[in-house]
């Protein structure tokens, strides 16, 4: 069977010690599991006595499907655990996460997986690993807040399906790594800024940006960060002026950093998947900014996501 290895790290402002607490206990789990955060419905139920072998948690969902986590050891730097699937395919996984302190109250915490997918699967294998690898971003991302802030400060409503007009805009194209897109965005619509202000065109709307490709397996993304304006204008690169059609969309709405999006977006293509909806292949998901940054905590910022659909 193919193997499938994955492992992601993160910074985390704490001693070691107050980490593994956290991870050792997974009634803990909930609030920052990047999968129970796609259903936080989900029936989970726990066993044995906390922070000692045997210890761990069985869920059963919707959309998350069903399996078990079992902590197997536990040391000052190194938590191991087995990781049981049940559906929607049964599989098992080594966990662990390995804590080095980087500095007095800094540890950088790597979280990994090794198992092996069913034979019938072996396609998937490089694409299997890039959306492990950016569900376990997601969750370290979480766990950080948790850990340094005692909130992850991230929350997802989903709405229905909602017809969405047509939007000319003007906007610049761009290319990065996943985990440098909020770097890259504020880069991006800078430009963006600057240009619409020399090109004398009258902004009509909140910004929005439209991912025109994603390539899971490498972790990159093609966005073009955009802003509405009332008809199409003649721009000069690297700016560029289209129109995102009309469409209907599964909608949701995040709130919080913009951090957290990866989130939002697990919960939105989750409810595609358990609804069967087709993407439109025509106009690519997209994702709406109502407040300003530079003026609005982080905690309050919403931020609304499309996925275009077939009829």
């Amino acid at each position: 069977m193919p193997a499938l290895t994955v492992q992601a790290s993160i910074e985390i402002d704490a001693p070691a010690v107050r980490i593994r607490d956290s991870l050792v206990n997974f009634e803990t789990w909930p609030i920052w599991s990047p999968w129970l955060y796609t259903e936080p419905e989900a029936q989970v139920t726990y066993r044995g006595q906390k922070a000692e072998t045997g210890h761990g948690y069985d869920w059963l969902g919707n959309k998350t499907g069903a399996g078990g986590m079992t902590l197997t050891r536990v040391s000052d730097t190194r938590i191991e655990c087995d990781l049981q699937f049940l559906k929607p395919f049964k599989s098992q996984a080594d966990v662990a996460f390995d804590l080095h302190e980087s500095g007095p109250a800094q540890t950088r915490v790597t979280w990994h997986m090794n198992s092996r997918l069913p034979i019938f699967m072996f396609w998937m294998q490089a694409s299997m690993a890039g959306m492990i690898r950016s569900d376990y971003n997601r969750g370290l991302r979480l766990l950080k807040d948790y850990i340094e802030l005692g909130v992850t400060g991230s929350s997802t409503q989903a709405f229905d399906i909602v017809s969405v007009e047509a939007q000319p805009y003007i906007g610049v194209q761009a290319s990065t790594d996943m985990a440098d897109i909020s770097a890259s965005m504020d880069k991006t619509f800078n430009s963006l800024v600057t240009g619409a202000r020399d090109s004398d065109v009258t902004i009509t709307g909140k910004p929005f940006s439209l991912y025109n490709k994603i390539d899971i397996k490498q972790g990159r993304c093609t966005y073009t960060a955009a802003l509405p304006i009332a008809q199409l204008s003649t721009v000069a690169l690297p700016l560029v002026s289209s129109t995102r059609p009309a469409c209907s969309a599964l909608k949701v709405v995040h709130t919080g950093p913009y951090r957290h999006l990866g989130n939002a977006w697990a919960v939105l293509m989750g409810e595609a998947r358990h609804r069967k909806l087709k993407a439109h292949k025509g106009i690519p998901p997209f994702e709406s900014y109502l407040n300003d940054p530079d003026t609005t905590l982080e905690a309050d910022l919403i931020t609304e996501l499309y996925f275009p659909v077939r009829g």
